[in-house]
């Protein structure tokens, strides 16, 4: 069984006007830094850990994947960044790209941004989740033995969690 569990990047500062910031320098707000707590506290009390982190390269993903590593015990240094997480993807080519993780790792991380990372988990499963607030995190487990072999709709929701579900 291969376990994809997909997190949207913590509570992020608002791009303002006039800003020098782009929207991929934004950096988590006080708030998300404590969300990243929460819901790394509810996947460790469910054992759910990573075998490896994969996070978009913009500011306030990769914020989110070294704060959830650190609680979770996962090394910072192995996550890999990629600037294709946060391009925007389609489900069918978020597929091929994970498939080049083969049978190695059984639980992947992916830290990314709405709306893309919301629309894969109801694309991978099939299920209603539309409300995906910052820090929402979908477990999602597949019946195969090889990341080449997962499908759209084949996927079957294990947890749901996000932050004020759990204050």
């Amino acid at each position: 069984m291969k376990t994809l569990v997909v997190i949207r990047h913590a509570k992020t500062e608002q791009l303002n006007y006039g800003s020098t910031k782009t929207d991929y320098q934004r950096e988590l707000k006080p708030r998300g830094f404590k969300d990243c707590q929460i819901i790394a506290n509810q996947l460790s009390n469910l054992r759910i850990k990573p075998d490896l982190v994969l996070s978009s390269s913009a500011k306030r993903a990769k914020q989110t994947a070294q704060l959830l590593s650190e609680h979770l015990n996962y090394d910072r240094e192995s996550i890999e960044y990629q600037r294709f997480i946060y391009d925007g993807y389609t489900t069918s080519e978020f597929i091929d790209w994970l498939s080049k993780y083969g049978k190695d790792h059984d639980t992947l991380f992916v830290v990314g941004h709405n709306p893309e990372i919301a629309m894969l988990a109801i694309n991978l499963t099939n299920d209603d989740l539309f409300h995906f607030p910052t820090c929402a995190t979908a477990v999602i487990n597949f019946e195969v033995d090889n990341w080449k072999n997962i499908a759209a709709r084949e996927g079957k929701v294990k947890n749901f969690i996000y932050p004020s579900l759990l204050k």
